[in-house]
Order: structure tokens, then C-alpha cells, then sequence
């Protein structure tokens, strides 16, 4: 049994967190050796969880195989709390469902507990000798006895992120919690143990505020808080209960055939954006030379969300336009120009509620390339230019009010490569290129987001000759569209 711990602690690891009780998940059943019941009452068991509303299911083939290992003495390991909380820390299950079977030979003896995740606690009880050894019976008693559980769960859902007034909770609308429903927030003080039957019976808990849920999915959602009744604030893992005349509503509400809430996009997003550009070309050295004037163009941005926290992404764009000279001689007073820009990401995003469509934090990899293409007068100094190489950046965007964000995005060039279609200046001693963009988006429709905000862009390169420094600064108003699909 000691090396049965030993495998399991160093395997799993521990979580800080208190799981929700309706994370839930199946022991192996325990059975009288040579029995052959176990099996089949398991995978319809478990198929019940998995399709329940109250019950996240939550399974791991490796755990259960360590464990099937010890089938022979499964009941004693079962019955050691450190195994057990092992268990609920790797599946963050707060729920364990353990069942035991002895098939006789005209009867069947049941029974269930229900062992939370500290793997001491017992919130629920059964036992029965039924009059059969038909698994479907055997099978639907524990189905009415983990119904009577549930019905024992003191809340909905447990608050998991925390942001000021906003919060996210772990329940959505398979819970039935939609947009617009009232709930109670509370925290657990204390709890109560039946003396005899050392099952927990009651808890003292104590409310903290009042609120409503505005943004919900399937699985979370996302509230603001009303009123506070005194002056502590929410935390993670305080209670969530709907208040029930919320929920009778919300129930009517579907009954009278009103369509819920269209899901989000579930690969990625397109944005288009249309930009307006003031530009200045300069060349420093022994003296200062400069063409400025407007641009106008427009990108595509693309990420494809390979899972929940990883994304990859490309921008194209082009701009095109043309400079007259603001300082200094040139041979030509205006040059047309014709920009191009390229950028590939790969992207983890940061969720600090845990809410998907809450305030994120995107730190990513990559590469880019940035062309400025004028026309070649090497008299002038200019020609077709392009500063490339890995690009490293970050992107944060938080809620302001319901529909409305901000969001601030800055990259650079970890190391810049600048080359020249027709020698001008010749090989750079370094070069620089970074980008900041802010901005504001708007949500028009489930799946469409309005933005427009100010970009600045920078790409420089330094010599040792008689021109010192080539720099390139665009200032750009863009607008634009981002369609989830």
C-alpha cells in the first residue's frame, strides 16, 4: 500500500484549489473476487455522469489502470484518505464516487459513498441488499442515490476567476444559469459531522454580495456583482446559487421556444482592417533629410485557436501612397510608395478568470517582414528596403463595460535582418523594428466585433558611413471588423 502512495504522489501532483463537488468522478468498483458485475455497472455508471447536467465528469485511463493493478486488495488502498486524495487531486474531481458490489447467489448487497476531494470527508451514504442479480437494477439504484446526492450539493457552482466586480463562475447553461439570471454569492465558514454516521450534514456559511450573470456558454459564465451585503469581498472558490425564481424563469423562458444564446465560433477569428497612414522617411548624418505624406491601405489578421490557451496566427497587409519632401535636398520632391507587411505567430493566452471572452493576456512567437517600397534613386537614397526577423510581443485586453473592451498590443524584432533590393547604404551595423497598437472593440453581434485604434510603427537601421541612420515611422488609424467562426 506505501508504494501504491509513493506511485501516486510523485505521478499526480497537487492542486492548490478547491475542487467543485460537481466535479465528480468513478471509483473502480469494489466486488468480492471472481465476481464479474463490476465491469459492466462501471460503464453505466460512469455513462450516466457523463451525460448528467449536475456532474462534470472527470476521468483518467492511467489512474485507473494503477489502480487495476491492485484489484485484490483495491478496497483497503480505497480506503486509505492520503490514496484518495491523490486520486482528487490529479482528476480535480471534488466528488468521489465509491461503489461496492457482492453479488450472492439470489441477491445483490450495494452500497455507495460519496468522498470528497480532502479524501476524508463523506457526503453521502447508501446501502442496500436487493432482492436480484440483474445489473440493470443494481445499476439504476446507485443512478436514484447519486440523484438524492445532488440534490445535497449546498451550491450551483463555485466562483473560479476574480476581477474587480466581475467574476467567473464554473457552471453554464447546462446548470441552467443564463444571461440575465440573479444569483447569491456565499462563503462556507464551517461544517457540520453526524457524530455517528461521520457524514457531513450542514455547513455555516455566510453571504457576501448579490449578482448578475451578463455573459454565459455551455460550461462557465460570467457575472457582476450587484450589491455587496458587507464590506468583505468576493474570492475564488465562494459558493454560487441561482436564485430559484431566476431560475423558474429561465426554464420558462426555453419552454415558451425562445432560442438561447448562439455559441461562439469554436476555430478562430478573421479580422479586416482599413488604415489611414501619416508617413515620414528620414536619413540622418552629416545632415537631415525627410519626405513625409499619407498612406492608405488595409490588412487581414487570422488565428486559428488550435486549443483553449494555444493559437496560431498570420497578418498580411499592404499600403501604398507617397511622400514629398518635408527637409532637406532631394533630386525628386515626391516618391510613390508601396509598403508590405508579413507576420507569423504562435500564441499562449492567459485567461486570468479562466473566461474565454473575459481579460486575456496573448504572449507570442514568431516571424516578420516588413517592406517599404519606393522607387530606386540611389542620388536620393532610397530603393526597396525590408527589415525581417523573429518577432516576440504580447497582447492584453480587458472589459470595460458590458460589449466594450481595450486592448494594447506590442511587438518587436528580437533580432532585425535589414537588406536592400539595389545597394544604397550598403550593410547595416544594426537594425530595430517594433510596433504598438491600441484600441477599442466593440461587441455588435455574437460573432462580430467592431475595433479602430492608433498604430505606431518603427523599423530603423543604423551605419557607419555618411548616413548615419534610415528610419520609418507610420501612425495609422485603422478600423476594422473581427468575425469569430
Amino acid at each position: 500500500m506505501k508504494y501504491l502512495v509513493l506511485v501516486l504522489t510523485l505521478f499526480l501532483g497537487r492542486m492548490l484549489q478547491a475542487e467543485s463537488m460537481r466535479h465528480c468522478m468513478l471509483l473502480p468498483i469494489i466486488e468480492t473476487e471472481n465476481q464479474k458485475m463490476g465491469f459492466q455497472v462501471f460503464e453505466s455508471v460512469e455513462s450516466y455522469l457523463k451525460e448528467s447536467h449536475w456532474c462534470s465528469y472527470k476521468s483518467n485511463s492511467e489512474l485507473i489502470n494503477i489502480l487495476s493493478t491492485y484489484a485484490k486488495n483495491l478496497e483497503s488502498h480505497l480506503l486509505n484518505k492520503d490514496v484518495l486524495k491523490v486520486i482528487a487531486d490529479k482528476t480535480k474531481a471534488g466528488t468521489l464516487i465509491k461503489v461496492s458490489l457482492n453479488s450472492l447467489e439470489k441477491s445483490t448487497e450495494v452500497s455507495i459513498e460519496v468522498i470528497g476531494e480532502n479524501g476524508e470527508d463523506r457526503y453521502f451514504k447508501e446501502k442496500s441488499s436487493l432482492n436480484t442479480n440483474d445489473i440493470g437494477v443494481v445499476t439504476q439504484t446507485i443512478k436514484n442515490w447519486l440523484e438524492v446526492y445532488e440534490k445535497l450539493i449546498p451550491y450551483q457552482g463555485k466562483v473560479k476567476g476574480v476581477l474587480g466586480d466581475q467574476f467567473t463562475i464554473d457552471i453554464g447553461r447546462q446548470n441552467s444559469i443564463y444571461n440575465g439570471s440573479e444569483i447569491v454569492i456565499e462563503r462556507a465558514l464551517s461544517k457540520r459531522q453526524h457524530p455517528l454516521l461521520k457524514e457531513i450534514t450542514d455547513y455555516t456559511t455566510e453571504k457576501i454580495a448579490e449578482a448578475k450573470v451578463f455573459d454565459v456558454n455551455e460550461n462557465q459564465a460570467q457575472a457582476k456583482v450587484q450589491s455587496y451585503e458587507g464590506i468583505k469581498k468576493i474570492k475564488i472558490d465562494d459558493w454560487v446559487k441561482i436564485k430559484n425564481v431566476e431560475a423558474r424563469k429561465a426554464v420558462i423562458q426555453i419552454k415558451e421556444g425562445h432560442q438561447q444564446e448562439v455559441e461562439h465560433g469554436q476555430l478562430g477569428t478573421l479580422t479586416f482592417f482599413a488604415d489611414l497612414v501619416s508617413a515620414t522617411a528620414s536619413q540622418s548624418g552629416n545632415t537631415t533629410r525627410t519626405k513625409n505624406g499619407l498612406k492608405y491601405g488595409g490588412s487581414v489578421e487570422a488565428e486559428l485557436w488550435l486549443t483553449r490557451n494555444y493559437w496560431l496566427g498570420f497578418d498580411l497587409g499592404k499600403k501604398i501612397g507617397s511622400l514629398k519632401t518635408n527637409n532637406g535636398t532631394f533630386t525628386e520632391d515626391q516618391y510613390s510608395i508601396d509598403d508590405g507587411m508579413f507576420r507569423l505567430k504562435m500564441a499562449y493566452k492567459y485567461l486570468p478568470m479562466g473566461f474565454f471572452y473575459g481579460p486575456s493576456i496573448d504572449a507570442y512567437l514568431g516571424y516578420s517582414k516588413y517592406t517599404y517600397g519606393f522607387n530606386t534613386n540611389v542620388n536620393d537614397g532610397f530603393s526597396e528596403f525590408s527589415f525581417s526577423g523573429i518577432l516576440m510581443g504580447f497582447r492584453a485586453s480587458l472589459p470595460l463595460i458590458e460589449k466594450i473592451k481595450i486592448a494594447l498590443t506590442f511587438d518587436f524584432n528580437i533580432s532585425s535582418t535589414y537588406k536592400e533590393k539595389v545597394e544604397v547604404f550598403g550593410s547595416d551595423d544594426s537594425s530595430s523594428h517594433y510596433r504598438l497598437f491600441v484600441a477599442g472593440l466593440y461587441q455588435w453581434e455574437k460573432n462580430t466585433v467592431m475595433q479602430g485604434g492608433l498604430e505606431f510603427i518603427s523599423s530603423k537601421a543604423n551605419f557607419t558611413g555618411t548616413t548615419k541612420e534610415e528610419q520609418f515611422k507610420d501612425i495609422s488609424v485603422k478600423v476594422g471588423s473581427t468575425f469569430t467562426f
